[in-house]
């Protein structure tokens, strides 16, 4: 991923069909031609691999107003992976030090302990209330689920498959309840649940960053623990941590390094927690929750086909719950990681539009599997719920 070289045949089969131009949240809103995903592959190509137009001041915000959000990927007939020219771009420009250096220091540890601890998540909880950060910021969560729950959780009654939980970085320091109610669901359900210990971040972030160099080694040691697991399945909560250890992290791994093959073998047992439980069937049916919902379907979607109707279908088991779609529901929400703090206005607009489609619905609450996207979308609907889809699961189960 680092070697842009490696995608010019890639950028070539480009056919200029314009198909990314209709998926991709900030042209929508910018209504910029240069801010497609086949401007910023022309200006690339141009830029590093050509040589034939300087990296300017513009080039680096077109770089860095992405939202990487894969909508265009998604879309595109040739399925080239645009994203990851993006990352390789900012990993020229930056060299990994977009940020300054205290902020990457953060940053780093933040991803090395999968967030905060219990000492940092009190000082978040108190730099959230003196106004320090991002008022669509989630305050922290004062413990931290893997300082809550360690080892291996027995399912109950007969155990039909055992799973290893990758619980990612804003699960764990944010949404610990989340975390919580997808160990509840899963073991009513006859799961064992399995929490590994010595995973860091899935890489998201640093990948985001063009930080490919820490991002390689997240990679490696999360693989070097997961590959070694015997289990049936590798679930997570965040549909993002999802699409970095299938997708994402098995690029990061050099060919010739003994971790590649075992990682390409890994990648197939990945699966987001809801789409597992929906593929496996339920044992005990849910009880009945009486709600009128709606559902966000996270943009990173793309790496499995089921995904995104996993929700549909556990819900549609929920008595008394219902599910009142939206008109656009894959519609991106803005938030986008840290989009949305390094382009609040632009991250703001493209979210108005959401929460007018949430509105529209007069659902009581929104199911999504992101952290992201709940804590982004709850900000802006604070008469609203905002919920994982196994969250609505484990209220129907009495949780």
């Amino acid at each position: 991923m680092q070697d842009l070289q490696k995608y010019a045949p890639q950028i070539q089969k480009c056919a200029h069909c314009q198909f990314c131009q209709a998926a991709c949240p900030v042209f929508l809103e910018d209504l910029l031609e240069t801010h497609t995903a086949r401007a910023r592959l022309e200006l690339i190509r141009a830029c590093f691999l050509e040589n034939s137009l300087p990296p300017s001041s513009r080039f680096k915000e077109i770089i860095d107003r992405c939202l990487l959000c894969t909508n265009c990927v998604q879309t595109c007939p040739a399925a080239l992976p645009a994203d990851e020219m993006v990352m390789a771009a900012r990993y020229q420009l930056y060299q990994g030090k977009r940020r300054n250096a205290l902020t990457r220091t953060a940053l780093h540890r933040f991803m090395k302990q999968r967030g905060l601890g219990a000492l940092l998540s009190r000082a978040g909880a108190l730099a959230q209330g003196a106004g320090l950060l991002p008022p669509e910021f989630p305050a922290p969560s004062a413990r931290p689920f893997l300082e809550q729950r360690k080892g291996v959780i027995p399912a109950e009654g007969k155990t039909r498959a055992r799973v290893a939980y990758f619980v990612g970085c804003g699960t764990n320091t944010f949404y610990p309840e989340t975390a919580e109610d997808t160990v509840r669901v899963l073991t009513r359900n006859g799961i064992e649940v399995l929490l590994p210990e010595g995973l860091v971040c899935c890489g998201i972030p640093a990948l985001a960053e063009g930080d490919l160099a820490f991002a390689q080694e997240c990679a490696a040691k999360n693989m070097g623990i997961l590959t070694g697991l015997q289990v049936d399945a590798i679930i997570t909560d965040c549909t993002s941590c999802g699409m970095s250890l299938k997708v994402k992290q098995p690029k990061l791994i050099p060919e010739n390094d003994p971790l590649f093959m075992k990682a390409a073998v890994l990648a197939p047992k990945v699966w987001e927690a809801t789409d597992y439980l929906n593929s496996l069937g339920l044992v005990e049916e849910p009880g009945r929750f009486p709600a009128r919902l709606t559902y966000h379907i996270p943009c990173h979607r793309g790496w499995s086909s089921t995904l995104k109707n996993a929700p549909r279908a556990l819900c549609s088991r929920v008595s008394g719950a219902e599910l009142i779609e939206m008109e656009y529901p894959e519609r991106c929400c803005g938030a986008g990681g840290l989009f949305f703090v390094n382009f609040r206005e632009l991250a703001q607009s493209i979210r108005a539009k959401k929460v007018q489609d949430i509105q529209q619905t007069g659902a009581q609450m929104v199911l999504t599997h992101c952290p992201s996207c709940k804590s982004y979308l709850a900000a802006a609907l604070p008469q609203l719920k905002v919920m994982h889809p196994l969250s609505l699961l484990a209220r129907a189960y009495g949780f």
